[in-house]
């Protein structure tokens, strides 16, 4: 019988096969890490559109290599947050008033589909959840945490949009809400843009308690009007109002 002789070149092969799926992980995990500091950085206002993200100060910041900080860029672009261009390299993305204007007339429609086929009477355990959340979420605006108000507010509508029992239509509506998580930072830089959400959030939990509809539609369309009309503002003091094209 013949002997299979393992080359050094087969042996290292063999090593680094065996070793991958740990690796793979690593760079997964670090890179989760970079993704969600870069996301929060963008949320609070510490990265601004059009800002360059330098692979090599980012492997720096984070003491990791350059395949972390790509795959990391690679799961902001996908969520939409972070944009490549050839020969630069990623940037935060700079959303147009008219991209944003498109993204929250269709977050709008969702939005209220969700809210006008969602079950009622709505439990009183559902209830009790979106109270506590929405405890977290007005303990931070009192403490001044903008991080905590953002995964507070995230928090308080995934577990609202929940109610519907439509995968697909939560899913999508996630996926939307996370392309302009950019642009939070505009509204909330402004007290009363923060306590209206919250007056809002305590509206809907009653408008739901009492099992009031078209109450539940009214607030969930006047609740996505702040931060894009923040955000446009911001965006033409900063680039100017977009010309508009003679007819």
């Amino acid at each position: 019988m013949a002997i299979r002789r393992t080359t050094p070149s087969r042996q290292r092969a063999a090593r680094r096969s065996a070793t991958t799926p740990s690796l793979r992980i690593r760079e997964q995990a670090m890179a989760d890490v970079i993704a969600t500091s870069l996301e929060e950085d963008i949320v609070l206002g510490r990265r601004h559109p059009r800002e360059r993200l330098i692979e090599q100060d980012l492997c720096d910041r984070f003491n990791t290599h350059r395949g972390d900080v790509r795959l990391a860029l690679f799961q902001l672009e996908n969520k939409g947050i972070v944009q490549r261009i050839p020969n630069r390299g990623a940037i935060v993305r700079d959303l147009t008033p008219q991209e944003v204007r498109e993204i929250y007339f269709v977050r709008e429609e969702l939005e209220v589909m969700a809210v006008r086929i969602l079950p009622f009477p709505i439990s009183p355990t559902s209830l009790a959840q979106l109270e506590r959340v929405q405890e977290q979420h007005s303990a931070a605006i009192d403490n001044d945490d903008m991080l905590a108000v953002f995964y507070a507010n995230l928090s308080f509508h995934q577990t609202l949009f929940e109610l519907c029992r439509n995968n697909c239509l939560i899913e999508t509506i996630k996926t939307l809400e996370q392309k302009v998580y950019g642009i939070r930072f505009y509204a909330n830089a402004f007290p009363e843009a923060l306590a209206r959400a919250r007056r809002d959030h305590l509206d809907m939990i009653e408008a739901l308690r009492a099992s009031r509809r078209d109450e539940l539609i009214k607030l969930t369309r006047q609740h996505l009007k702040p931060s894009p009309e923040a955000y446009i503002r911001a965006y033409e003091r900063r680039f100017g109002a977009p010309r508009v094209a003679n007819s």
